[in-house]
């Protein structure tokens, strides 16, 4: 079972899109089982996949006394969704609830090919359990609100993480997203991006299409909407995703000689 993180310290990235979007293209185009554990109390991406609720919480993961295994024989997706309870996760001691999860975690392996995790946009006890959960990470990054010291803060986050806690956590990439391809100030932004970290960067970009969130409202796949803009923006999404999972497949090679910034 591989274990996707998304994430980043930035809010509004559009984390929990890429989330869903990852969740239902592996689920469907692929026909693998997936699992989707959200993370964030504004449980945007148990919003959109609300059909595939598992009647399970993500705050049962970090609950000792829950079991977190859950059958799932057939391909499909699987939801453990977000709630408000989860904000009470940061009040507790990190010694106590961090290895719960991981533990929680590992005990769907037999029930899942792929679990996706969304996270909350702030470092905290929750991002940190993700991590030290996972076996790769992909960080979406919009471009409007980007800049080099924040991208920086972040891999400096993932790399501790794996040198500290997780030495098999492998950076999948950063992604980025929200795409203008008319603005000067993004190009500008992704040319400086592809300028320091060119091994990290996905070659690929998911520009700003009102299908997406559309398709998301709708909680249906992006290339189930029923209109002729929704097509353009699924071959670009999977085309994206592509190259996402060709990184998560060869990515333990890469990381091998990588120590991070």
């Amino acid at each position: 079972m591989r274990v996707v993180v998304l994430t980043n310290q930035k809010g509004g990235v559009g984390k929990s899109t890429l989330s869903v979007l990852l969740a239902e293209w592996l689920a469907e185009r692929h026909r693998l089982r997936v699992g989707v554990i959200d993370l964030d109390t504004q449980a945007n991406a148990s919003k959109s996949l609300a059909r595939f609720a598992s009647g399970r919480e993500a705050v049962e993961f970090f609950e000792p006394q829950a079991t977190a295994a859950f059958a799932s024989a057939t391909p499909c997706l699987t939801l453990f969704a977000g709630t408000k309870r989860l904000a009470d996760l940061e009040l507790a001691r990190p010694e106590l609830i961090l290895p719960v999860f991981r533990r929680q975690v590992t005990t769907l392996a037999e029930s899942f090919d792929f679990l996706v995790i969304d996270t909350p946009p702030s470092l905290g006890l929750r991002m940190s359990a993700a991590l030290i959960a996972a076996t790769h990470v992909a960080c979406p990054i919009e471009l409007e609100e980007y800049s080099i010291d924040g991208v920086t803060d972040m891999l400096k986050t993932i790399f501790g993480i794996r040198r500290r806690y997780n030495a098999g956590l492998r950076l999948a990439g950063l992604l980025a997203n929200r795409y203008n391809p008319h603005s000067v100030r993004q190009k500008a932004a992704l040319h400086d991006l592809v300028a320091h970290y060119s091994e990290f960067v996905i070659p690929a970009k998911i520009s700003t299409r009102s299908a997406i969130p559309e398709a998301l409202a709708a909680g249906v796949p992006l290339w189930r909407l029923a209109k002729s803009s929704a097509r353009d923006a699924a071959a670009e999404v999977a085309v994206a995703l592509d190259l996402l999972m060709q990184r998560i497949d060869g990515v333990e090679r890469a990381n091998a000689v990588q120590e991070g910034p």
